[in-house]
């Protein structure tokens, strides 16, 4: 029902956009930087907090308005700053990679769906796919099984479960190119784009594992009932949008190519 609740919730900001996404992404980050100044520094958490949710509010705010520059710039003075607290290396890079982690993505998530005129298909095309990798990744594992990715990584996580969480997405980005009705080459083109982002979700949700291993915590709150908390529900969404976000900031005319004439 939690799970429910939130895609129906996600799918309904991101439909109508603008302030109600902004809005969205601006609660999570909200809920995120809480999440992660309590896993890595629970010594002083209020702090960490403060900057991390100051970084990534902004971030998300400057996004709304077009101006991912700023916004990154922004976020990056304000992850740089907090890291001044910190005495070691690693306690740095903790903390000026943690904000960055956390209010990058969902910046970049409110500048996909403002980019005109293939926004939301953007969107819509990432949650497809990203929920099917992960619910046949969950179910292939299970069903499937056989060895595991790594108990330094995760120790429930298996190679069935990626292969078959890729093959998912690949049949979703497939979906995806004929629903937006793509020219029939670049059909296929989507075939390998699903498995790319289905691919770096599954691997944001290990790299979440990792963290929370590394920190010595089950999940990172308990906010979601079910869940964890909200880096544990979009650790996926939030990989797959800096790949999106990446390869849409350096080649523009992509979309163009990859939908036809949209929903």
């Amino acid at each position: 029902m939690s799970g429910l609740v939130l895609a129906i919730g996600g799918v309904t900001a991101a439909y109508f956009g603008g302030p109600w996404l902004a809005g969205a992404c601006g609660a999570a980050v909200v809920a995120m930087s809480y999440e992660w100044a309590r896993m890595s520094e629970p010594e002083a958490t209020t702090p960490a907090f403060m900057f991390a949710l100051a970084g990534s509010l902004g971030a998300v705010m400057f996004s709304s308005w077009q101006y991912l520059t700023y916004g990154f710039v922004w976020l990056v003075a304000c992850a740089l700053l907090s890291a001044t607290r910190r005495r070691s290396l690693t306690g740095v890079i903790e903390t000026a990679g943690g904000a960055i982690y956390i209010g990058l993505p969902a910046a970049l998530f409110v500048w996909l769906r403002d980019r005109a005129p293939e926004g939301l298909e953007t969107i819509l095309a990432l949650f497809a796919i990203i929920w099917a990798a992960d619910i046949f990744a969950y179910f292939g594992g299970k069903i499937i099984g056989g060895p595991k990715i790594g108990r330094g990584l995760s120790p429930n996580k298996t190679w069935s479960g990626i292969v078959s969480g890729v093959a998912a997405g690949a049949v979703a980005g497939w979906g995806c190119g004929t629903l937006f009705h793509a020219e029939p080459n670049y059909r296929m083109a989507w075939l390998a784009i699903g498995a790319l982002i289905a691919f770096t979700g599954l691997m944001g949700d290990l790299f979440e594992s990792f963290l929370k291993r590394r920190f010595g915590v089950k999940d990172a709150s308990r906010l979601i009932p079910g869940h964890g908390g909200v880096l544990d529900r979009i650790d996926s969404l939030m990989a797959a949008s800096l790949l999106v976000g990446a390869a849409l900031a350096f080649g523009p005319r992509a979309t163009s190519l990859l939908f036809g004439t949209g929903l």
